[in-house]
């Protein structure tokens, strides 16, 4: 299939003023969102679309790996600060890996290489405070649907890092997400998480029964269309638990939603440490740059750059 013909994604769906919205949730700790993310992130950004990613999650692991806190002067604006009035502008930086770290003993600061098309919304730990407060101000929970009815930019897509769970702070990011928009939910191919998918889909219909039973706005609706089986085995590392798991979800999900494989790697545990994405430091055909090359073109991303 060329590349005029690929399925290309709307990014102002209905003409509307703010960016495609994709969120990747699941009810579990200790999976692969932030990766996802970051690497969804880089691909697209690469692709020539811009991007902006908005960490939600009190360990803020995505600013971290696009050294999103480093360095960051006082006083500049988290998420929190988002969520509580401040400018879009002054809450987002440019996405940035480590080049090379400082060096004390040789008086060499460490050094930065911005990344084209990306910014991030630093997360922040006072998050966790969210909940408290909008039981409250009930309309503090309205705060990210007033920023997309408020926004005047030309970001292409936002790209949201959920905690695992639906706490009132992620359902606040929900809240303005339509049916074009998509919860894109990556589970490690284990037997658990497999489990857990089951009740994201559970408590996320209960989320849209509950915001829209009594709503005259428009509805929220955010919607599951594509699934990352994450961590699937290799030859190199073959698992017959993984196997198995993979088996189960095609057979559970295969015919309702598309499933991708993102192969087991080592390169992608090192984002982390090495605070970079693995475009950064990995080859050019490492596993995951392959496999989400791979699904941005399923979610109809199309290479606005080609060779």
């Amino acid at each position: 299939m060329s590349k005029s013909t690929l399925p290309r994604r709307d990014t102002r769906p209905g003409g509307r003023n703010w960016p495609l919205l994709l969120a990747t949730l699941i009810i579990t700790g200790g999976s692969a969102k932030t990766s996802s993310i970051v690497m969804l992130a880089v691909t697209l950004a690469l692709r020539g679309y811009k991007v902006r990613v908005f960490d939600f999650d009190h360990q803020r692991s995505a600013s971290h790996i696009f050294c999103a806190m480093d360095e960051l002067p006082a006083g500049h604006g988290t998420i929190y600060d988002l969520a509580h009035g401040a400018a879009l502008d002054e809450c987002s930086v440019p996405a940035r890996y480590l080049v090379a770290p400082a060096d004390p003993e040789a008086g060499t600061e460490a050094e930065y290489e911005e990344i084209e098309n990306l910014s991030v919304v630093p997360g922040s730990r006072e998050v966790k405070n969210f909940d408290t407060e909008s039981a409250l101000d009930g309309m503090l929970q309205n705060w990210f649907r007033e920023l997309c009815d408020s926004y005047e930019g030309d970001d292409d897509v936002w790209l949201l890092d959920l905690p695992a769970s639906l706490s009132k702070w992620v359902v606040s990011a929900l809240i303005p997400f339509q049916e074009e928009d998509e919860v894109v939910p990556p589970a490690l191919v284990t037997s658990k998480e497999e489990t857990d998918l089951k009740a994201t889909f559970e408590e996320l219909a209960d989320m849209r029964a509950n915001l829209n039973r009594h709503s005259r706005r428009r509805k929220t609706e955010p919607t599951i269309r594509h699934i990352l089986m994450c961590g699937t085995p290799t030859p190199g590392r073959p698992d017959s638990e993984g196997d198995r798991t993979v088996e189960s979800m095609k057979a559970t999900y295969g015919d309702s939603f598309e499933l991708h494989r993102v192969r087991w790697s080592t390169v992608i545990r090192q984002q982390h440490r090495r605070q970079a994405p693995v475009h950064a430091f990995g080859a050019s055909n490492a596993a995951p740059i392959e496999d989400y090359n791979k699904i941005a073109t399923a979610l109809g991303f199309v290479d606005q750059n080609p060779a």
